[in-house]
């Protein structure tokens, strides 16, 4: 792991603390869908039931360094970049070498459909590749691998510094080498983060006072222009020769994760930083391969062509779904067979980030089925 290469003392076992006052801000393969009105309507939306593109747009898109131009160095930085694509998709900063990884990091020109060579911003060469979705999602399977699906809770990122001169708030723009890491690592792990612009509507909002001391009631106000879904806040503190000390908050659905580390060097900061929140994430929604079961789902609300078009294509966009079977219409209500490697509990974590199924409170399912509405946009 890369955590274990920084070389300074720091705390991996983080706290988690409940605030009540902290509350939350707002497939390789074609799915197939069996059942008598599930082929009569296939037919007539069949492209409906595609698998959607990454919620995340760049997750499948990678750029590594390259020496030159030959299809030998190609080959080779493929395969690099392969290896980084297999962290983003499975949540693991360390992706085992089993047989079916290591012979597709042998060939991995089977993988990709597009690739560029471009210089970055320091002249260096880089490759630029656009890979498959399908293709590398069946490897994740055949490698028994987790998959974590595109659709990702976005980050946003409050940092203040101090380094004995003075206390700032990083921005985006900001080229101080703590933003840099942090950016570069959520890159790597396939983590929507961004930092605030802390432009001049910012400024007015938060004060650096308000960042150092984790203020919930000031940052969380001023992060809903960012449509973020999770907070990140982070305080770094030079400590003289010693190098720095940094403290980390994570804020998720009322509760604080924390985290302290100290390092000689920012970046190790930030890339700790980005460990930390994707772990966790990836912990909650990455869908661990313990076997295909069968899951039976009620859900009500489908009260057009329209929504069961838009509910097939929502169940088309779930990479650890692999087969839907209707088996039931009773009205606007649906019985619903899912062939997925995700268990119950889990499907309605990621039911509930996706804001597009919820528990039904008010319904009734039979046989130990998951009673659900279908919310229509």
């Amino acid at each position: 792991m890369f955590l274990g290469k920084l070389g300074d003392r720091f705390d991996w076992k983080p706290r988690v603390r409940h605030r009540p006052d902290i509350q939350p801000m707002r497939a390789p393969q074609r799915l197939r869908v069996r059942g008598w009105l599930g082929v009569a309507l296939l037919l007539a939306l069949l492209p409906l039931t595609q698998a959607r593109g990454a919620e995340v747009p760049w997750l499948y898109e990678v750029a590594v360094p390259v020496e030159d131009q030959s299809t030998l160095a190609r080959l080779d930085a493929a395969g690099v970049a392969l290896g980084q694509l297999l962290v983003r998709l499975t949540g693991l900063t360390s992706v085992p070498r089993n047989e079916a990884v290591s012979r597709a990091l042998a060939a991995p020109d089977l993988f990709y459909t597009q690739f560029g060579f471009e210089r970055a911003p320091d002249g260096s060469l880089r490759l630029r590749l656009q890979f498959s979705p399908r293709a590398v999602l069946g490897l994740v399977r055949d490698a028994n691998l987790p998959i974590w699906r595109a659709n990702r809770p976005s980050v946003l990122a409050w940092v203040a510094v101090e380094d004995g001169s003075e206390r700032r708030v990083l921005a985006a723009d900001s080229e101080d080498p703590l933003v840099a890491a942090l950016t570069a690592r959520a890159l790597e792990r396939g983590l929507p983060l961004q930092l605030p612009l802390f432009d001049l509507t910012d400024q007015l909002a938060v004060e650096p006072a308000a960042v150092w001391g984790r203020l919930s009631q000031t940052l969380l106000p001023a992060s809903e222009r960012y449509g973020a879904d999770i907070v990140l806040v982070g305080r770094a503190e030079r400590l003289g020769d010693e190098g720095w000390r940094a403290d980390w908050q994570f804020w998720v659905d009322g509760d604080i994760r924390e985290l302290r580390l100290d390092s000689r060097e920012p970046p190790a900061l930030g890339h700790a930083a980005v460990d930390f929140v994707a772990d966790e994430l990836a912990g909650r929604y990455a869908v661990l391969d313990r076997g295909v079961r069968r899951v039976n789902l009620t859900v009500s609300a489908v009260r057009s062509a329209g929504d069961y078009a838009e509910l097939l294509r929502y169940f088309g966009g779930l990479e650890f779904v692999q087969e839907l079977t209707v088996s039931s219409v009773a009205g606007d209500r649906l019985g619903l067979t899912l062939l997925t490697a995700a268990e119950p509990d889990q499907l309605l974590e990621l039911f509930r980030l996706d804001q597009r199924l919820f528990p039904d409170q008010l319904g009734e399912a039979r046989g130990g089925a998951l009673a659900l509405v279908w919310q229509r946009r």
